[in-house]
């Protein structure tokens, strides 16, 4: 985990929140005093991976400002908060994806909950860059059959001349594929479309 974004109006628990951060995941760290000072640092930095939240704020309980940071940014959220209240909201809120915890605490509790949203963020990003890679493969795919499509309609080829054609192309031209294929279908539209 990177980045992490602390609020809380009390300067001593900030102090001791952002310590434990620091010694423990090695992360970078903002601070905000207020729920007005969060949204303002979350909005100009989408990055956020995690917010820590030291309830009550100076302006709000600090349940407004976790709703927010669950509805408007993919940054997951602690919400530390008297132990009477965790269990009210927890029950309440429960699926909301804030994740409570009840003052007083101990640091090995604080410890475990970021390290499993620190892995479940680290297993998310995998999939996540996965997916895009997946989604680039099927784009290349897709322009490539384009372009063997457009050879089969204009050029009158089978599909295995119009497939033998595109890789011909991009190992003459020493190109990928896809790239090929996209020259090769910005050739025909000119011509024929």
């Amino acid at each position: 985990m990177e980045k992490v974004l602390v609020i809380s109006s009390n300067k001593k628990a900030s102090e001791t929140l952002v310590n434990f951060l620091r010694e423990s995941f090695g992360c970078s760290i903002r601070l905000a005093e207020s729920a007005y000072q969060a949204k303002t640092a979350l909005d100009s930095d989408t990055a956020t991976e995690l917010v820590v939240i030291n309830s009550p704020l100076m302006d709000e309980s600090g349940i407004e400002i976790a709703e927010y940071i669950i509805k408007n940014t993919a940054a997951n959220c602690i919400l530390i908060i008297k132990e009477d209240d965790a269990e009210k909201l927890s029950s309440s809120q429960n699926g909301s994806g804030i994740i409570f915890v009840g003052k007083p605490f101990s640091k090995s509790l604080l410890y475990q909950l970021i390290k499993t949203v620190d892995i479940a963020v680290t297993r998310s990003l995998k999939l996540y860059h996965e997916n895009l890679r997946l989604e680039q493969k099927i784009t290349e795919i897709q322009t490539i059959d384009k372009a063997k499509f457009m050879l089969m309609q204009y050029r009158d080829m089978t599909e295995d001349e119009a497939h033998s054609y595109v890789e011909q192309y991009a190992m003459n031209k020493r190109k990928k594929k896809s790239i090929a294929a996209l020259e090769i279908i910005d050739k025909l539209s000119e011509k024929y479309l």
